[in-house]
């Protein structure tokens, strides 16, 4: 296993098949813009390259931490546990202290092969949800009946889709504003900068839209693109939207013009089914037909025994996180 620079990790990653949006340039930059300098690069083998990843290296407790969010593969076959294993016990020999990795790709049994033979297990309380819903774009798609209620709703409404081609910081100011005021009205707790969406739609891998009434942009969605796939990053819509069904209208324009341009997924991102009020988020996704997909998840590496519980009271008390 190789450490590289981020140069050097970009050109090699380029060339690979499997690149998750967690691991692109445009999020190193949207990373980078507060300040993250402790980005690390790694590699299997610098010279015949079949997995790669960046991390982020915290301090914690005085104590060096290592976060993960992906692989990179060079091609679909390099899915292998023992290249994996064997990438992960070499990242272990480091000297972190805690290493936790969170895949995003399609549940697989090599992989929890490949990280329990490395030494990872199960984190105590899970903090994403490990469930998702791929859209198939090659055929019809297919939606709930509320959900052609509001596309009817939303087309007597007169709404017009934008696609913004053409990056400027005004664009990511108006999407600052809308992801603001539904932030408030959600109590969310994530924030965001104009700068930071800059850094990240100014990449080739992701895109900026909006949803207007009236020439006023009232909601709005980044996505992620690689290939033939797309996913949906950040969405937002302001109080207005509620009322003209914007929301629906975004996603079906947005399907639709995907279609046209010849991608053939669609990744709805994390459902998260509840009895709180976040339950409508999940609502809103699973109106539209499509398939379940269970997720790798997360994984965690201690060098202590008791850091594993210790863990889960820093993030679900004092990081106040919400656990699945």
């Amino acid at each position: 296993m190789d450490i590289i620079d981020q140069t050097t990790f970009f050109n090699i990653t380029q060339k690979f098949e499997l690149i998750p949006f967690t691991q692109s340039i445009g999020m190193f930059d949207f990373h980078s813009v507060c300040g993250d300098n402790r980005i690390r690069f790694f590699v299997n083998n610098i010279n015949q390259p079949s997995i790669a990843c960046y991390g982020h290296e915290k301090k914690f407790l005085n104590k060096r931490m290592l976060l993960i969010e992906g692989e990179c593969y060079a091609t679909h076959s390099d899915y292998n546990s023992n290249d994996i294993c064997l990438f992960y016990k070499e990242i272990i020999n480091l000297g972190y202290d805690f290493i936790e990795v969170n895949s995003n790709d399609e549940y697989n049994f090599k992989y929890e092969t490949a990280l329990r033979q490395a030494g990872f297990l199960r984190p105590v309380g899970q903090f994403s949800m490990p469930v998702t819903k791929i859209v198939d774009l090659t055929s019809e798609i297919k939606y709930s009946g509320n959900w052609k209620q509001n596309i009817k709703k939303s087309l007597r409404n007169n709404l017009t889709f934008e696609e913004i081609s053409d990056l400027k910081i005004s664009d990511c100011d108006d999407f600052i504003s809308i992801y603001t005021e539904m932030s408030k009205r959600k109590s969310l707790t994530e924030p965001l900068t104009v700068e930071q969406i800059y850094a990240l739609c100014k990449s080739d891998n992701f895109s900026l839209f909006f949803v207007l009434h009236d020439n006023k942009r009232v909601a709005s969605i980044i996505i992620h693109k690689h290939k033939s796939h797309a996913g949906s990053l950040y969405s937002a819509n302001n109080k207005e939207a509620l009322h003209l069904s914007a929301s629906f209208f975004r996603h079906y324009a947005l399907l639709s013009h995907l279609k046209q341009n010849g991608y053939l997924t669609f990744d709805l991102e994390k459902l998260v089914p509840s009895t709180e009020s976040i339950n409508n988020v999940f609502l809103f996704k699973d109106g539209i037909d499509g398939r379940y997909i269970q997720l790798n998840g997360e994984w965690s590496w201690y060098k202590k025994p008791y850091y594993r519980p210790l863990m889960y009271f820093v993030k679900k008390y004092l990081m106040h996180k919400k656990e699945f």
